[in-house]
């Protein structure tokens, strides 16, 4: 003991006991509680088990992490040594009379100082096995390392685990479940499994991978639903290889967006997409308006106006002002938002721009999976929910079959009615150009007096005068009534449940009958 350094401290007594344990596991958990307990890290310097061999027999060697001698390395490297030749020991056997394993205090003493905490020390830090599935568990729904421990320090008040060995344990989970695959084969695994839609493109005489697209099988079915406009553009950061992603995104009828697909390109090339910017200018009349004006105010920049004028105006003006997209059937999709907002969420989920490809993969069907979701429960509101604008008689037909986004915008248009009539070069009809929905003059020729009157012809027979046709009218503003129509009396527009329910072979009734219903329509007073 002589040659001990002056910093000396004894914690001899705390280790100290006559109790007998049954298993080496409870000397193991008592020795480290114990050390835990009094700032002491103990580790295991050797442990032996008897084997019937000679010199081999049951006993455990408890030691200081600073026991041992340091290291001195000529790497050229920067590098520390806890290690002190501490003296500490501890020596535990089983007892002879059979009662148990003992504890031997071989020398309780330490060469320097105990922290007043034990943060910082690796071993002390390590994870417990409740810690490690609460790790995993939060682990697997990409929770960030700094959200993860600090749950750990919630859920574990004496936990002093730090951030390294979150990450640690994150990529021992991720080498378990990859096994011996590589990264891309564990990625064709996954899509795979999820039922993908995937397609590969490898470089040439080679097993490299150059490009991958996929797409969810529900986002097929959308698709295949709602196949009139798809937004497409790239995004990045997104993963460590500095890889574009390309994405596709649909809408729904409730105004929702869907992801169709997702790539991985090499690079943005011509043959792989474009994405086109927009003017606004709801017309030709004010499209040169607009235009004649710009030219004014850059009269001094001859050469600016030019470019615009020559490069983009000129050529393709119908690519992205607003009078000549408004002709084409978009949904509202003028420019690329939708996309942008798809991939603003997407990052959300990523966390961060240093991710391989599974990681990449992973939130990107979690994130499918919650939008999946929600634009089911958007259909199943506009089943059973019926929104107050929409009680009206007027929408009777509508209700449930039509969604609430679609309904929202009818109901937009039905304001402009009064105005525009039936006069379409007033209304524009954009809303029937741009979402396929009736315009102003269209829903004009179904009002009178501000409500609607429908005609019902025979569903499954062909034109006959002997079959009688049914006519409704609104009456006094609260009730539907039958109206018995003279003959040759102009008939009110034919109900859509008739355009969609008749069969083929009652499809003349409306034929025969379109002077009439034309004839309505100039009787309407909307039209004076």
């Amino acid at each position: 003991m002589e040659n001990l350094p002056k910093i000396c401290v004894d914690t001899t007594d705390a280790f100290m006991t006559t109790e007998r344990f049954g298993t080496r596991e409870e000397v193991i958990r008592w020795i480290k509680e114990v050390g835990i307990d009094n700032k002491v890290t103990v580790i295991i310097s050797r442990s032996d088990t008897e084997t019937g061999k000679r010199g081999r027999s049951n006993k455990i060697i408890f030691g200081c992490d600073k026991g041992g001698k340091h290291k001195i390395s000529d790497s050229g490297t920067q590098s520390a040594s806890k290690k002190c030749g501490c003296p500490f020991k501890i020596r535990s056997t089983p007892a002879k009379d059979g009662s148990g394993w003992k504890i031997d205090v071989k020398c309780g003493l330490h060469n320097h100082g105990l922290p007043d905490r034990l943060e910082g020390h690796s071993f002390i830090g390590r994870l417990t096995t409740d810690e490690k599935q609460h790790v995993a568990d939060l682990a697997k729904r990409h929770v960030a390392p700094r959200n993860i421990l600090l749950s750990l320090q919630d859920k574990f008040p004496e936990n002093v685990t730090r951030i390294t060995q979150v990450y640690k344990h994150k990529s021992v989970i991720e080498k378990e479940i990859r096994g011996p695959r590589s990264e891309i084969q564990h990625l064709f695994k996954l899509i795979e499994d999820a039922g993908y839609v995937y397609w590969s493109r490898k470089q040439d005489d080679s097993e490299v991978v150059r490009e991958i697209f996929w797409a969810h099988p529900d986002s097929v079915k959308l698709l295949n639903i709602f196949p009139i406009v798809l937004v497409m553009d790239s995004t990045y950061r997104t993963n460590k290889y500095r890889q574009p992603l390309f994405e596709i995104v649909g809408m729904t009828s409730t105004e929702l967006t869907f992801a169709v697909g997702f790539a991985y390109m090499e690079s943005e090339q011509t043959e792989n997409f474009c994405w086109m910017e927009v003017v606004w200018a709801s017309d030709e009349v004010e499209y040169g308006q607009r235009l004649h004006q710009l030219e004014q105010a850059c009269v001094d920049y001859s050469g600016f106006i030019n470019y615009v004028k020559d490069t983009w105006l000129t050529p393709h003006r119908h690519r992205f002002v607003g009078a000549w997209i408004n002709r084409v059937l978009h949904l509202g999709n003028t420019t690329t938002n939708r996309v942008e907002s798809a991939h603003w969420k997407l990052k959300q989920m990523l966390g961060n721009s240093i991710g391989d490809m599974v990681k990449c993969w992973e939130a990107m069907n979690n994130n499918l999976r919650l939008q999946l979701g929600n634009i089911r429960a958007s259909f199943q509101k506009s089943f059973y929910e019926v929104e107050h604008a929409h009680v009206s008689p007027f929408y009777g037909y509508l209700r449930g079959s039509v969604s609430r986004a679609a309904l929202r915008r009818i109901a937009e248009e039905l304001l402009r009615v009064d105005y525009v009539g039936t006069n379409r070069k007033i209304c524009g009809c954009t809303l029937r150009t741009s979402y396929g929905l009736p315009c102003a003059c269209e829903l004009g020729r179904y009002r009178v007096g501000g409500n609607p009157c429908i005609t019902f012809f025979p569903m499954t027979s062909s034109h006959s005068p002997s079959v009688s046709i049914y006519c409704i009218g609104f009456v006094n503003q609260n009730h539907w009534v039958q109206v018995n129509m003279k003959e040759g009396f102009p008939l009110p527009p034919v109900t859509l449940d008739w355009k969609k329910f008749h069969s083929h072979i009652a499809t003349t009734w409306m034929l025969g009958f379109a002077g009439r219903m034309q004839h309505w329509q100039l009787l309407t007073p909307i039209l004076a």
